[in-house]
């Protein structure tokens, strides 16, 4: 079985790349959004076990979204990645997995 990824953020383009590089992994499975309504009807459709948040999110945006997520979906993991290529991506992804708690967060994401 698929571990089943969501991805979300502004920038298309690196949204589809992060898409790819997910997907090329046999194991895991990438489900993209860019609009919170997606990412919205991704989980509540399917067994997501990662939500990975991408660039060009808003501050008030992923907040909100931290918070639903937090309150609806409890053993969803959250890592906030913007960038660093694969291998950065894959170790975050899988050291969430491992049970280690990514602290990736940054102070400033984005855009306010």
């Amino acid at each position: 079985m698929q571990i089943e990824i969501a991805v979300f953020g502004k920038n298309k383009e690196i949204i589809d790349t992060l898409e790819r590089i997910i997907n090329n992994n046999e194991e895991w499975k990438a489900f993209p959004a860019i609009q919170q309504e997606d990412l919205k009807v991704i989980l509540q459709n399917n067994p997501i076990k990662i939500l990975l948040y991408s660039s060009g999110i808003g501050t008030s945006e992923v907040e909100e979204t931290e918070k639903w997520v937090d309150d609806n979906y409890t053993n969803v993991i959250q890592i906030h990645h913007f960038g660093g290529g694969s291998g950065l991506l894959k170790c975050e992804i899988n050291s969430a997995l491992e049970g280690i708690k990514p602290i990736n967060k940054p102070l400033h994401n984005a855009i306010n």
